[in-house]
């Protein structure tokens, strides 16, 4: 099963962790305008503790927490670090990321991507089984 997943919040990659806890084998891709995963262009204006988010998601989502996080003050760093541990996580699982990419078009009707990127993999068009845009 080919995912693609548009965008990079906290949801976004909840819902590629929750795809690959129901399908392991899936194949889920991330096209995000983004340089960095967890350290947007535009800050998280949500101050979170992290400790109490780390509590609501299940451990196999996420990764080491560096040393010099504090968990339990309310910050918007911890947010950002939140999303990071979440990527990670999900690279590991198989998970891939297409950062800097720009979706050009969508057809449904297909089920096809067509995008512009600034990595690896500089443009072109994908299949995809299912599409959740989270934008």
């Amino acid at each position: 099963m080919d995912v693609a997943i548009l965008g990079s919040p906290k949801m976004a990659l909840e819902c590629a962790h929750s795809i690959f806890d129901e399908t392991p084998s899936a194949h889920v891709t991330i096209y995000t305008e983004e340089a960095e995963i967890g350290f947007p262009e535009i800050p998280f204006s949500e101050e979170i503790v992290l400790s109490q988010a780390l509590a609501t998601i299940p451990e196999n989502w996420y990764s080491t927490i560096p040393n010099g996080i504090d968990q339990d003050t309310p910050s918007k760093t911890a947010h950002s670090w939140l999303t990071k541990i979440l990527a990670i996580r999900l690279a590991s699982r198989g998970g891939q990321f297409l950062l800097r990419t720009t979706i050009l078009e969508i057809d449904e009707d297909r089920q096809e991507i067509s995008f512009r990127g600034g990595g690896s993999i500089g443009s072109g068009v994908d299949s995809y089984d299912e599409l959740y845009d989270f934008r």
